[in-house]
């Protein structure tokens, strides 16, 4: 058994005891890529602030304005070492720039995970992450031979054991339970790692095919029948898919995007190709990687079509909002912009290609001859095993990041904003993971000029990297300043800013349950500050976000307008008509219904209790 445990160690670690570099220490980059490292805005807001690259006349190439980027450019006012703008950090958030053809802005989201956590935001997409992260070592755990056996379904035989296709069941499910933005790219890389597990072990043949469809149609039916309650009750916003046809991404937004995985990716696949002898299938590789979006570009203007034609309804206040009368004119306006963006396409181009050239080499159509009981993966297996897994996620990470150029999920916003946002935090995960095997299979492996070299440039990418948290953090915790009111509590801001309301606040929070009447406003405000923090339920809280998690106003009726009337009529009637549709509890009258509406308090002074009050502060109760 020694012996056993000492070949597994060797297979995970091909260098000396006391090499250069600790294997174990290469394993953080992973966390680090992932969870720390951001992209380029945080770098360029600091080089921006700084005034670098600021031309002296007007005449000069101006990078700030080539670049395009909101506020980056625009002159910095002042010369500290970090920009004064309020929230500068959230640009980062905001790197992708589209326009429509007339040069309107629309606005795209793309959040990595330090963001999320800068910004405390606890949504779907961040709280799913170490579930996803799960289905990546499920996929890996697949590819590698785990769950080895025999599996047989009526007729059909299935190369895993009970507890793996229970196991991919389970987590595909659970996934689409958390976050169901996960459950395609997740499924896509488990079954994927299963097909290329069966490449591996009995080469390749068109039944591998089969082996595939009847592993994804199984799994994805029990990942429901597992979660069937769930999905009895499941609702989606999503209203189908339209094309994207007039806003590519720029390269240089990409790259301000993604650079920090790019780079390291790129790196180490030019190490694959040059120093590994790795074999390449060029010709296949590039043809698949060209022919792609050449087919999803022809795809999505047969989509167009199809929509102008079967829905006109649909598309021709798309073609007015962009003073066009017909598809005919919207292709000529739309097609040159692939070309002027040309720069975006090449790097998605390269990134695919190689992936799939390197992917595609005769280790995956040979088989790897070893029983189906062998506990260990051997040396050379692990390595190729290792190397093939990481371009698997670069090339389902290209994918996703290559969607959104030609189509995005219909929903309530009109473009493909929220599309852009789900897809890139994905191929972050992805290509995070990517890049840190890429960076630490190099400082094991390159020696010389060219591994100082290599050491040299990815100490200062991730430099480059880690300016945003440093400095994001710094801004948002006003540089550390009063750590006496250092706290966890999130309406610790209300008792310091307006300690009536937060006195009202905790009364509430021993009161009987009931729903609370309180001003309505706009988003990331002060609004629905009592439900909130007193976990009483309110009539409305934000609209714009109610809108969003609902798939629009509908549901929300007539609210907005009723909650006005209730807090400024003076008819008590039509008060009390009111109060009682809602099943209202407690009125709050405080500084900000004051400032929202024309309050006549008058009316709930003469008619209801008042059970709170405390400076400008007032809870009635509803008999």
């Amino acid at each position: 058994r020694h012996q056993t445990l000492d070949s597994r160690h060797q297979t995970l670690d091909d260098s000396p005891r006391h090499s250069r570099f600790n294997f174990h220490y290469s394993a953080l980059l992973a966390p680090l890529f992932l969870l720390l490292i951001s992209n380029f805005e945080g770098f360029l807001a600091i080089i921006h602030q700084y005034k670098f690259f600021w031309p002296s006349g007007s005449s000069k190439f101006n990078f700030w304005i080539w670049l395009d980027m909101k506020e980056l450019s625009q002159d910095p006012a002042t010369l500290t070492p970090i920009p004064e703008r309020f929230w500068w950090w959230w640009r980062a958030s905001r790197v992708i720039q589209d326009y429509d053809l007339l040069g309107n802005f629309r606005e795209t989201i793309d959040e990595f995970p330090f963001f999320s956590f800068l910004l405390g935001d606890l949504h779907p997409h961040v709280l799913s992450m170490p579930f996803a992260l799960l289905a990546i070592a499920v996929a890996l755990n697949i590819f590698l031979g785990g769950w080895r056996g025999e599996t047989k379904i009526l007729t059909f035989r299935f190369h895993l054991k009970p507890l793996g296709l229970f196991s991919v069941a389970l987590i595909l499910g659970g996934l689409a339970f958390l976050n169901t933005w996960d459950i395609l790219i997740a499924a896509a890389l488990i079954a994927s790692a299963y097909l290329l597990s069966r490449i591996h072990e009995d080469g390749w043949s068109w039944s591998r095919l089969e082996d595939f469809l009847y592993f994804g149609l199984l799994t994805g039916i029990a990942a429901i029948l597992l979660y069937l309650p769930f999905y009895l009750g499941f609702a989606s916003q999503a209203g189908g898919i339209l094309p994207n046809l007039i806003n590519p991404t720029r390269g240089a937004h990409l790259w301000v995007m993604f650079g920090t995985l790019l780079l390291p990716i790129f790196f180490w696949m030019i190490y694959l190709w040059r120093s590994e002898k790795t074999p390449v299938n060029w010709r296949s590789g590039f043809a698949l990687a060209l022919g792609l979006p050449l087919f999803l570009w022809l795809f999505s203007w047969l989509i167009a079509w199809g929509i102008s034609r079967v829905n006109p309804g649909l598309a021709m206040p798309f073609l007015d909002s962009q003073n066009l009368s017909s598809l005919g004119e919207l292709f000529s306006a739309a097609t040159p912009r692939r070309l002027e963006y040309i720069a975006g396409a090449l790097t998605l181009l390269f990134v695919t290609g190689g992936s799939l050239s390197l992917l595609w080499n005769p280790h995956l159509s040979s088989a790897r001859g070893r029983g189906t009981d062998s506990p260990l993966v051997s040396r050379g297996e692990l390595k190729r095993g290792g190397t093939s897994f990481t371009l698997l996620l670069i090339l389902l990470g290209s994918l996703l990041v290559l969607a959104p150029e030609y189509f995005y999920l219909r929903d309530q916003f009109g473009t493909r904003m929220n599309t852009i946002f789900k897809f890139y935090y994905q191929a972050w995960l992805l290509w995070s993971l990517a890049a840190a095997y890429g960076a630490a299979s190099l400082l094991q492996k390159l020696r010389g000029g060219w591994d100082r070299v290599h050491r040299t440039g990815l100490a200062l990418l991730l430099i480059a990297g880690l300016i945003y948290p440093v400095f994001g953090v710094i801004s948002k915790t006003d540089s550390f300043s009063s750590p006496a009111d250092w706290t966890l509590d999130g309406a610790a801001h209300i008792t310091r800013s307006n300690p009536d309301e937060a006195a009202a606040i905790v009364w509430l929070q021993s009161a009987p349950d009931g729903i609370v009447l309180e001003a309505v406003g706009g988003s990331y405000t002060g609004y629905a500050r009592i439900s909130t923090n007193s976990g009483l339920p309110t009539l409305l809280g934000w609209p714009g976000h109610e809108a969003q998690w609902r798939g629009g106003y509908a549901e929300m009726g007539s609210r907005q307008k009723d909650i006005e009337m209730i807090y400024t009529t003076s008819d008590w009637d039509t008060t009390k008509a009111f109060l009682d549709h809602y099943q209202v509890r407690y009125v709050v009258v405080g500084l900000l219904e004051k400032s929202t509406y024309h309050v006549d308090e008058t009316k709930f002074q003469h008619f209801l209790e008042p059970v709170f009050s405390q400076g400008a502060t007032t809870i009635y109760l509803v008999p």
